[in-house]
C-alpha cells in the first residue's frame, strides 16, 4: 500500500456516507471477561474515539458469518497507543454486505504510512434493533 493509494481509500467516502454506513456496520470483539465471546460494541462516536480502550459490550452478536479479512491501517499517534476508530474500518470495508467487524492487532506499525496495521475480519448477519437505534456521531 502506498500513501497515495491510502488517500484514495480514505477520500472515496464523503462524511455524510460514513455516518450513514455506520447505522449498518457495527463494531464486535471478543472479549476475554466474557469468556471470548463476540458482542456487539458500544461505537457512538464514529471518527474521534477509539471503542478499544475501554470496551462497553452491548449485547451478544448471535450467529454471525464471515465475509473475509482485509489488512487496514489506522490513525498513528504513539508506538504504544493503537486507537481505530469505526470510520477507518468503514470506509476500508470491501464487503457492501458487512453488518459487523471485528479488528485484530498484532503491533505491526507501517512507517512509511505511518500508520498502525491490524486484520479486520468483516461479517454479515442481522444487526438487533437496540444496536441499530443507537444513536451516532463523527
Amino acid at each position: 500500500m502506498t500513501k497515495t493509494e491510502l488517500q484514495a481509500i480514505e477520500s472515496r467516502m464523503t462524511e455524510e456516507e460514513i455516518m450513514n454506513r455506520a447505522r449498518t456496520l457495527r463494531p464486535v470483539g471478543k472479549l476475554k471477561d466474557k469468556g471470548g465471546k463476540r458482542f456487539w460494541l458500544q461505537a457512538d462516536r464514529i471518527a474521534t474515539e477509539t471503542y478499544l480502550w475501554d470496551p462497553k459490550p452491548l449485547c451478544p452478536t448471535g450467529i454471525l458469518k464471515v465475509l473475509g479479512s482485509v489488512t487496514t491501517y489506522h490513525r498513528y499517534c504513539h508506538p504504544l497507543l493503537f486507537k481505530p476508530s469505526v470510520d477507518e474500518c468503514i470506509y476500508q470495508c470491501p464487503y457492501p454486505e458487512a453488518t459487523a467487524f471485528l479488528i485484530v492487532y498484532d503491533g505491526v506499525i507501517d512507517k512509511g504510512l505511518e500508520r498502525h496495521v491490524a486484520t479486520t475480519v468483516y461479517f454479515s448477519g442481522d444487526i438487533p434493533q437496540e444496536i441499530a437505534n443507537r444513536k451516532i456521531k463523527w
